[in-house]
């Protein structure tokens, strides 16, 4: 008598040896997951796209406790979930030329919004952050210009400055609530 263990082992051999195909209706599931989450068909399309991509490289990672579908739907979902981060980090990015003190400022430009007046309103909240930053002092001003605008992980940070990553984490925390206390009490 085989046990359960056994069995299982075989059973996943036999899976891998399978190695379901990703057709039509496989990538009709996988852009449906996307457009789930990224709610924009160019978008979802792209992130489909990326996720079959591994899917089929990763293939062999499929152990067979769930359904193929079930496994599939986790790497569609995380690759959208990855898209939206990198979107959100790239939309919040503040492109600085020459660092903190260079009055060359601008915010990227967002695709849905643009025209003058949205312009002039991301001008003036940079002239707000800076203006409040500049009241902070540097210990905060530094850290909050790496990690909100650089775009640098509390790690990294804490690493370049030589701090530890509890006090680069209680800096940007408080730069941070400081800065959006200006902008609403300007708003």
């Amino acid at each position: 008598m085989e046990s359960i263990e056994t069995t299982k082992k075989s059973t996943r051999v036999q899976l891998k040896h399978l190695s379901p195909e990703l057709g039509p209706p496989e990538r009709n599931y996988v852009y449906s997951v996307a457009m789930k989450y990224v709610k924009d068909e160019d978008a979802a399309a792209d992130v489909a796209q990326e996720a079959l991509l591994l899917a089929h490289r990763h293939r062999d990672s499929f152990r067979g406790d769930s359904r193929f579908s079930t496994w599939l739907y986790r790497v569609a979902a995380t690759t959208a979930l990855m898209y939206l981060r990198r979107k959100r980090r790239r939309s919040r990015e503040v492109l600085v030329q020459g660092g903190p003190d260079d009055e060359a400022l601008s915010l990227e430009q967002d695709t849905e919004s643009g025209g003058p007046h949205d312009y002039v309103a991301n001008r003036q909240a940079i002239e707000q952050i800076c203006q409040c930053l500049d009241r902070l002092g540097e210990k905060y001003q530094r850290i909050f210009w790496m990690r909100y605008l650089e775009g640098y992980t509390e790690t990294e940070i804490a690493s370049r400055l030589d701090l530890t990553l509890a006090t680069v984490k209680t800096r940007a925390h408080r730069a941070r609530v400081a800065v959006r206390q200006s902008l609403q009490a300007a708003a």
